[in-house]
């Protein structure tokens, strides 16, 4: 059979393209983002709350500061070395995540003796929380401190995937108190800033009273104790 070498050159060509094309795409869409408002707590006054997430691209930072700004709670943001923006950051997210590697981390221990309601957020990768929250919980101590965890995610989580996380919360100490996510779509169709923060605030008119409520009847407990 003879082989039509101009053929193969122009398919060859074909797939070329198509793969740089897609990678571009790919990088364009993981930097491109909108950058959410700055929060700086207001009032001087210790609060018993405290945000503390991982976000990559900015979007889970975004609900965060939505919490934080909220409840005028302190907020700590975690850092890594690895998942920077970009193709082979994001190959090392979905690497780490696929295989349940630790992630280094910033800011790995956190004082958490004045909260009595704990915020931990991050994206969901590969149907679970990413890297660095899990490394945090891992290095904390959650004694006592009711905790909410929040995501945001393109696809979906598996339930089994958070009662894990649950697990490693309360067997540092904590009381899982909540779940709460968004669903920022696909990659090539995804909220915009401004609606995912509409949902977050959505989500805070829902929930706020509910957890004030629990934590205000857990301080009552343990001082009757």
């Amino acid at each position: 059979m003879k082989i039509n070498k101009h053929r193969i050159i122009i398919i060859v060509s074909i797939i070329i393209f198509l793969v740089l094309s897609i990678s571009g795409w790919l990088t364009w869409k993981d930097w491109s983002y909108s950058e959410s408002e700055p929060y700086a707590k207001e009032s001087e006054l210790p609060s018993d709350i405290v945000v503390i997430y991982y976000s990559r691209s900015g979007k889970t930072e975004a609900m965060a500061r939505q919490i934080a700004r909220r409840l005028e709670s302190d907020i700590f943001q975690i850092s890594d070395q690895s998942y920077y923006q970009g193709l082979t950051g994001m190959w090392r997210a979905n690497r780490d995540s696929w295989f349940r590697k630790p992630a280094p981390i910033s800011r790995s221990v956190i004082d958490l003796t004045d909260y009595r309601l704990i915020f931990l957020g991050s994206p969901i990768w590969w149907y679970r929380p990413a890297p660095p929250l899990w490394a945090f919980v891992e290095s904390n101590n959650f004694d006592g401190k009711f905790v909410v965890l929040f995501n945001t995610f393109n696809s979906r989580f598996k339930q089994d995937e958070i009662e894990e996380f649950k697990d490693l919360v309360e067997d540092h100490g904590g009381t899982f108190l909540d779940h709460v996510y968004i669903r920022r779509g696909r990659i090539y169709n995804q909220l915009s800033g401004e609606e995912l923060i509409r949902e977050a605030q959505q989500i805070l008119d829902t929930k706020e009273q509910e957890w004030r409520r629990v934590i205000s009847e857990g301080a009552q407990s343990k001082q009757k104790h």
